[in-house]
C-alpha cells in the first residue's frame, strides 16, 4: 500500500469512527429523553428531593470498597507472575478503568487498565491477561447471579403483574423474560470467548491461524506477537482462580449492600437479597454495545425489574439514575491517572521517536 493511500484512507477512518460515536451519542440522548417522559419529570425530582443523604453516603462507602477488593484482587493476580506494584497506585488504575468503562459502549474501556498500570513498568501482555482471566470469572459469577434473579422474579412476581409491566408477548413467552434470558445468555456468550483466549492454548492457536489469512494479516499482524506473550503468560491467571472466585463474590456482597443502601435512601422497601440477586441481571445491560456503558438501556432494565417488584415508576428511576451518577462521581477518582497514564505515553513516544532518528 501506497503513502498516498494511507493518508486517503486515514481520513475515512476517523470520519466513521466520529460517525459512530455520534450515533451512540445520540442514542443515549434519545433512550435518557424517552426514560425521562417514561417516568415523569416532577415526579422524579420529588423523589430525588426525599432522599437520605446518610444511606446515600453508605452506598458511596460500599462501592469504595468494591474498587478497593477490585485492585487487590489485581495485585494478587500480577503477584502470581512475580509482579510487585503499589495498592494505591492500582487502586487509581482501577478507578481509571473504570471511568473509561462508564463512557465507552460495552463497556470496553475497561480493558484500556493495562495503560494505566504503565508507569508501573507492568508488562501490557501480563495486566491484560490477568484481566481477561478476572472478567471470565466475573461473567461467570454474574451468570450464575441473572439465573438466579430470573427464577426468583419468576417464583415470587405474580404472572399479572409480568403483563402489565411487559404486555408484549413473543411464541407465548413474556418479553421481560425473553430480555433477561438474552442479558444473561449475552453475558454466558462474553465469560466463554474470555475463558478460551485466557485459558485454551487451541484456540489462540485457530485465532493465530485465522490473524495469518493473506487477507486478514495486514489487520490482524500487529496482534500476533502480543499472542504469544499472552499464551505464556495466561497460566499465571489460572493459579490465582480460587482467589478471584472469593474476592468476586465478596464485591458481589457488597454490590447488594450498595444498591440496598441506595434503596433504603429513595425509601424502597426492597430486601437485600433482591438487589443481591438483580444487580448481576441489570448489569448484562450495560454490555449492549448501542450506548456507552447501556445507558439509557440499562435504565430501562432497572425501571421494569423493579416495578415488577411494585415500586413506583418515579422511584424506580431516581434509584438507576443515582445508581449510575454514584459510579461516575466515585469513578473520577481515576481521572488524574488518565492524565498521567496519557502524559507518560506520549513523553514515551517522544522519547522513542528522537532515540531513533538520533
Amino acid at each position: 500500500m501506497t503513502t498516498q493511500e494511507n493518508i486517503q484512507q486515514k481520513p475515512q477512518s476517523t470520519k466513521k469512527r466520529f460517525l459512530k460515536i455520534f450515533l451512540q451519542v445520540v442514542a443515549m440522548v434519545v433512550m435518557f429523553a424517552a426514560l425521562l417522559l417514561y417516568v415523569g419529570v416532577g415526579d422524579l425530582y420529588e423523589a430525588l428531593l426525599s432522599i437520605k443523604v446518610e444511606y446515600l453516603a453508605l452506598a458511596f462507602l460500599m462501592y469504595l470498597g468494591i474498587n478497593m477488593l477490585f485492585a487487590f484482587r489485581l495485585q494478587r493476580v500480577l503477584s502470581k507472575a512475580n509482579i510487585k506494584t503499589s495498592f494505591g497506585r492500582t487502586l487509581l488504575a482501577q478507578y481509571a478503568g473504570m471511568l473509561t468503562s462508564d463512557v465507552t459502549p460495552g463497556r470496553s474501556g475497561y480493558i484500556l487498565t493495562p495503560v494505566y498500570l504503565q508507569d508501573q513498568n507492568v508488562p501490557k501482555s501480563r495486566s491484560l491477561s490477568s484481566i481477561l482471566g478476572i472478567q471470565t470469572i466475573e461473567f461467570l459469577i454474574k451468570v450464575a447471579g441473572g439465573i438466579g434473579a430470573v427464577f426468583y422474579l419468576i417464583r415470587y412476581v405474580p404472572t399479572a403483574i409480568w403483563t402489565e409491566i411487559f404486555p408484549q408477548t413473543i411464541a407465548g413467552i413474556n418479553v421481560g423474560i425473553i430480555v433477561a434470558i438474552l442479558g444473561i445468555g449475552l453475558m454466558l456468550l462474553g465469560a466463554i470467548v474470555l475463558a478460551l483466549f485466557t485459558w485454551s492454548k487451541k484456540a489462540l492457536i485457530v485465532f493465530t491461524k485465522i490473524a495469518n489469512i493473506r487477507f486478514l494479516k495486514r489487520f490482524t499482524g500487529g496482534l500476533i506477537g502480543k499472542l504469544e506473550e499472552f499464551k505464556d503468560s495466561a497460566h499465571n491467571t489460572q493459579s490465582a482462580i480460587p482467589e478471584i472466585l472469593v474476592i468476586t463474590l465478596i464485591c458481589w456482597l457488597l454490590k447488594g449492600f450498595e444498591w440496598w443502601f441506595l434503596g433504603i435512601a429513595l425509601g424502597l422497601n426492597v430486601p437485600w437479597i433482591v438487589f443481591f440477586l438483580i444487580h448481576p441481571l441489570v448489569t448484562a445491560l450495560a454490555f449492549v454495545p448501542i450506548t456507552p456503558a447501556g445507558a439509557g438501556v440499562q435504565e430501562f432494565g432497572i425501571i421494569g425489574i423493579l416495578g415488577l417488584l411494585g415500586v413506583p415508576l418515579f422511584t424506580a428511576g431516581a434509584f438507576a439514575l443515582i445508581a449510575r451518577g454514584l459510579l461516575i462521581i466515585e469513578d473520577l477518582i481515576g481521572l488524574p491517572q488518565i492524565v498521567k497514564s496519557a502524559s507518560f505515553l506520549f513523553t514515551k513516544k517522544t522519547q522513542t521517536t528522537e532515540t531513533t532518528t538520533t
